[in-house]
């Protein structure tokens, strides 16, 4: 588990809190808006949209309930309100939620998600009229492993502190990929406690993203490029593999949205 810079990690995700209390009294209700993306699938038709999400807590019930925006497959934009619903312990900081009952209101069903109440990172996933939906904050990678690979003399450095933040834009076609503890290279050793890379090209898949750019400049200016990226967010987003090349040196990612020790089932 990463530290605290999860947190602050999300919260450049477009995460803003407010906390209902005063300065004299433990918090147990919190109001949260995030920033949402979805993807509505039906057969190979994927329809992207990104809206906002208000979502409350009730930490001395643990309960969640949100007002959120999507667009089906036909484009059309519908908002849904959920009811309370009881957060389950799911390992670690990871909770899970659901709503098996129809809501002819809001004409969705079956919705089921996951929260990591350490960094805000939410997912979930809901039928609709006439689609799958699937839901996400902006997509945070913490539980992650980077492989680091110098093909000149075949050194190896595996390691655990990276974690990787996708910003999707509003249409869904370029985002931002923000990675905290950025190790270059085989020596093991952090350079950047955080690092940007702007103009990725997104690609809305039915069981996730695609990731990739040719090259792109960091946000330090003339280090740090990398060059052949080509990252997949799967099993509806909630596994991430791929690599990209920074100084000559392969680094491959593989890891998961949540936890593996979480008692989830993954989705196809």
């Amino acid at each position: 588990m990463k530290k605290s810079f999860i947190y602050l990690f999300a919260m450049l995700a477009a995460v803003m809190l407010t906390a209902c209390g005063s300065d004299d009294k433990p918090i147990n209700k919190q109001t949260v808006t995030m920033t949402i993306n979805s993807r509505a699938i039906e057969g190979d038709n994927i329809v992207f949209s990104q809206g906002s999400a208000k979502v409350e807590f009730d930490y001395t019930n643990m309960f969640i309930m949100f007002t959120s925006e999507y667009k089906d497959v036909d484009g059309q934009s519908h908002t849904i309100t959920t009811p309370e619903m009881k957060l389950y312990p799911s390992g670690g900081m990871i909770y899970s939620f659901n709503n098996m009952a129809s809501n002819t209101y809001t004409g969705i069903d079956a919705l089921t998600g996951y929260i990591d109440l350490s960094s805000g990172m939410m997912w979930y996933s809901f039928e609709s009229s006439n689609c799958l939906v699937y839901c996400t904050t902006q997509l945070l990678y913490a539980y992650t492993t980077t492989t680091i690979t110098n093909p000149e003399n075949d050194n190896i450095f595996n390691h655990e502190q990276s974690a990787y933040l996708f910003a999707l834009d509003t249409r869904g076609e370029k985002c931002v990929m923000k990675i905290s503890n950025f190790i270059p290279n085989t020596n093991g050793t952090v350079q950047a406690s955080e690092i940007l890379y702007d103009g990725l090209t997104v690609t809305p898949t039915t069981t996730g993203y695609k990731i990739t750019a040719a090259q792109v400049e960091s946000s330090y200016r003339g280090y740090y490029t990398i060059t052949d990226l080509n990252i997949t967010l799967n099993s509806q987003c909630q596994i991430i593999g791929g690599s990209f090349k920074c100084g000559g040196l392969e680094h491959t990612l593989s890891g998961r949205l949540f936890p593996s020790q979480s008692s989830q089932s993954t989705p196809i």
